[in-house]
C-alpha cells in the first residue's frame, strides 16, 4: 500500500495540529502550576515567599533525579520544539 504526497501531508498536518493543541494545553497547565507554587511558597514561608519558592525548586530538583521517565520527556520536548520550527517556517508542501 502506498500513500500519496497529499495524504502524507494531510496526516502530518493533523499531527502538527494535535501537537499544537497539546502544547497550548501544556502552557496553560504550566501557568497554573506556577500560580500554585507561588501560593504554596507564600504559605510555606509567609515572611519570605522567595525562600519558600527556593525550597520548592530544590524539592523539584531532587524529585526529578528519581524520575525514570525524565529522558523520554526531554526527547518528547525536543520533538515539540522541532514541530514548532516546522509550523513557524511552513510544513510540507501540499500537492
Amino acid at each position: 500500500m502506498t500513500i500519496s504526497d497529499k495524504e502524507f501531508g494531510d496526516a502530518l498536518q493533523k499531527i502538527a495540529e494535535q501537537f499544537h493543541a497539546l502544547d497550548q494545553n501544556l502552557a496553560k497547565l504550566a501557568v497554573r502550576i506556577l500560580a500554585l507554587k507561588f501560593v504554596v511558597a507564600a504559605r510555606l514561608t509567609p515572611g519570605a515567599p522567595i525562600d519558600g519558592l527556593k525550597m520548592i525548586e530544590n524539592l523539584e530538583q531532587e524529585l526529578s533525579k528519581l524520575d525514570p521517565h525524565a529522558e523520554a520527556r526531554q526527547r518528547f520536548s525536543d520533538v515539540i520544539e522541532m514541530l514548532k520550527v516546522v509550523e513557524k517556517h511552513g510544513g510540507p508542501k501540499q500537492a
